[in-house]
């Protein structure tokens, strides 16, 4: 017997969010005593989250209003977005928080302390950056707001998981750094989640349409296949709607219409292939195309790039 997946009982986002994987994670358990500033540089392509454990925080990030993060609140910076993490507004910057004098504990660990060392540390958080192997996640990240803030004392998931994350980076064992990343996907997962439920009209795009009780499961469908011959009559069938009404509703919601979505889509999931070493012939394949030649000019179209470099680039 087939055993069921999560999302067999869950709705469309559920089942997209939870297709999301790490790729690379980066932590540093940071304290901080007196006034003191650090800078996050931009850094494309990941997400940067806080939580406080002790104290108080503010997030800073140009053109935001500074954002107060007490113990148990947590933060989601998308998109690589270069911020500032303080313990108070305005506090002075002592430098890039890449760059500081750090204690290593790990290849993804680090313990960094800032201000007066004679001070008792009146801060204490658990920082990390993160990128994502699912082509899908680029979608998620350029619809979700500068800065994603939840208390995680209102949501029991995140509860249980903060002090499991946090134990696992400060007490390392075998295989720690694995389970740590796997925490901490569940971990954005959860904090997205519980952003929504708080803030059930702050979802726009692609995550509005997830939620969508017409264009949810189409575009669900959409993501767990997307090298499948999808026409718009499929698609419409999935939402029980006409295709005009179908195509007009998606592209108000998604931004584009339902077709360049699909192509789109399957090009992202094709990039992580390649990316990940798979053949252009297999990628091709995977993807419904004919050739290779047919496959690569498809590609080169949508992405810019062509298979090779993408191959390439990825190998070096």
């Amino acid at each position: 017997m087939a055993t069921p997946m999560p999302w067999d009982r869950e709705d469309p986002l559920t089942e997209a969010l939870y297709q999301l994987r790490m790729r690379g994670a980066f932590y540093s358990w940071t304290e901080a005593a007196g006034e003191a500033a650090v800078s996050m540089p931009e850094f494309p392509d990941t997400l940067s989250f806080h939580i406080v454990a002790r104290g108080t925080a503010f997030l800073e990030v140009d053109g935001q209003e500074s954002r107060r993060l007490d113990a148990g609140m947590l933060a989601l910076v998308p998109r690589g977005i270069g911020h500032r993490v303080a313990t108070r507004p305005g506090a002075r910057v002592l430098g890039r928080a890449d760059l500081l004098p750090q204690t290593l504990l790990g290849d993804a660990f680090s313990v960094l302390r800032l201000g007066a060392p004679d001070e008792e540390a009146q801060l204490a958080m658990l920082c990390g950056v993160v990128a994502f192997d699912s082509p899908a996640v680029n979608d998620m990240l350029a619809v979700l707001p500068a800065v994603v803030q939840v208390d995680s004392a209102r949501h029991p998931v995140m509860t249980a998981l903060v002090p499991l994350l946090a134990g696992e980076l400060r007490d390392p064992r075998p295989g720690g750094e694995a389970v740590a990343t796997r925490l901490a996907d569940v971990l954005v997962v959860e904090t997205v989640r519980a952003w929504l439920a708080d803030e059930p009209d702050a979802a726009t795009g692609w995550l509005a349409a997830l939620r969508d009780a017409l264009l949810g499961a189409p575009l669900a469908a959409i993501h767990r296949e997307p090298g499948r011959a999808w026409t718009l009559a499929e698609l419409a069938r999935r939402a029980t709607m006409s295709r005009s009404a179908f195509a007009a509703r998606f592209t108000a919601m998604v931004g584009m219409p339902p077709m360049a979505y699909v192509v789109a889509a399957r090009m992202r999931a094709a990039r992580a292939m390649l990316a990940s070493g798979e053949s252009v012939a297999t990628v091709a394949a995977v993807h419904g195309y004919g050739s290779e030649a047919a496959f690569s000019r498809a590609f080169s179209r949508t992405t810019g790039e062509t298979p090779g470099r993408v191959r390439r680039a990825a190998a070096a």
